[in-house]
């Protein structure tokens, strides 16, 4: 009976439930000389038939690290931080330049063209997922 009711609250538990999104496509661009601000981009695929909800984002090498978004205010293109995106059941989520993105605000370190770096998604639920970005310079990615 006992192994019953450990079961029964484990299943119950949040990490049972926990949301975890389909992530590819993660790119972090590398920041140019004199910038400590970067973003990073991502395509987020809910697989489940739960909503989810990404309520923040973590990551070691920025003092800040923020969900943001651009919009249109008339005729200019606005940033904003958002509280939270939402990432609808069977649906898919772009990070993307002028979109939805990560703001890496007051970097500790350079972000160079190659290399890897980890951000945290923290969801609504109590979970978190870390994701693996790879950092890439537009210059040279056209090489």
């Amino acid at each position: 009976m006992k192994k019953v009711i450990a079961s029964l609250l484990i299943a119950a538990s949040p990490l049972a439930f926990s949301a975890q999104l389909d992530i590819s496509r993660a790119s972090l661009k590398a920041n140019t000389p004199g910038s400590d601000n970067t973003a990073a981009y991502m395509l987020v695929e809910n697989m489940t038939k739960d909503d989810v909800r990404i309520v923040a984002a973590e990551s070691s090498v920025a003092e800040f690290t923020e969900l943001h978004s651009h919009k249109m205010d008339g005729d200019r293109m606005i940033m904003r931080h958002e509280k939270y995106i939402d990432v609808d059941a069977g649906e898919a989520v772009r990070f993307v330049p002028n979109g939805y993105h990560i703001m890496l605000i007051n970097l500790k370190k350079r972000m160079k063209h190659g290399e890897q770096e980890d951000i945290t998604l923290k969801y609504d639920d109590g979970t978190t997922q870390t994701v693996t970005f790879e950092v890439f310079d537009p210059r040279k990615a056209a090489e």
